[in-house]
């Protein structure tokens, strides 16, 4: 019987050190977390902070500050390491290195179903939701507002994070389309059709072929439907 007691008594002892020390190092995982946050400016709502190796063991009364160095001048994504410095009293206590893995997380417009190239990304075909964009290495498209005057430059799949790799602008003249071509003079203005060689925008100066005569000249473009006669 007493031994049962005995027994008892020293899991009751070992779980309650094992509860301490769990419950320790959640506060000093806290304590660095707050720290990175800081050291960072970084808002909680958009960032979560994993211990992926962390060697520091200290009780509740073993240290009474901490400092917290990255090790990298990279942006703080993916795996970060970190030196971490345990002080008690101004002395210090332990120094280690610990591992995090910082995911980035953003409210970005995400495809709803397939999209074509040079499809214009009309609302149905698109939503805003919260997403990890922490390995992303083009910027999240994350207002509507963004996609306006813009199509779809490549083909995207369902379900995809909308980035601003994935449009472009919709140009201002096709190659192909019929055309005004204007040449302009301070003493008379003349116009004639034209087909367009290139795609560009107002102010690009592109080739056309004059319908008429068949000539190709280059000319800036004024408007969807009219270019002008380059003079220079």
């Amino acid at each position: 019987m007493i031994n049962i007691r005995l027994n008892i008594l020293a899991i009751f002892i070992a779980v309650f050190l094992m509860c301490g020390s769990l419950m320790a190092d959640d506060g000093l995982n806290r304590a660095i977390t707050a720290k990175i946050l800081a050291c960072y400016d970084l808002d909680t709502t958009g960032v979560e902070i994993e211990f992926r190796k962390n060697n520091i063991e200290a009780a509740f009364d073993s240290y009474d500050s901490l400092y917290v160095r990255p090790m990298t001048d990279a942006e703080p994504r993916g795996l970060v390491p970190f030196q971490v410095a345990l002080f008690k009293g101004g002395e210090l206590v332990s120094r280690k290195q610990i591992s995090t893995r910082i995911s980035r997380f953003e409210y970005a417009l995400v495809t709803t179903d397939r999209i074509r190239r040079q499809d214009i990304l009309t609302p149905e075909k698109y939503t805003l939701k919260r997403v990890e964009t922490t390995y992303l290495t083009e910027k999240a498209l994350t207002s509507p507002e963004e996609l306006s005057g813009s199509w779809a430059r490549k083909n995207i799949g369902k379900d995809q994070i909308i980035t601003s790799g994935l449009i472009e602008r919709i140009p201002t003249i096709m190659s192909g389309k019929q055309i005004s071509i204007l040449y302009k003079t301070e003493s008379m203005e003349i116009s004639a059709a034209g087909i367009a060689m290139e795609t560009g925008y107002v102010g690009d100066l592109i080739r056309v072929r004059n319908s008429q005569s068949r000539k190709v000249i280059p000319c800036t473009i004024i408007d969807r439907k009219t270019v002008q006669v380059s003079t220079h």
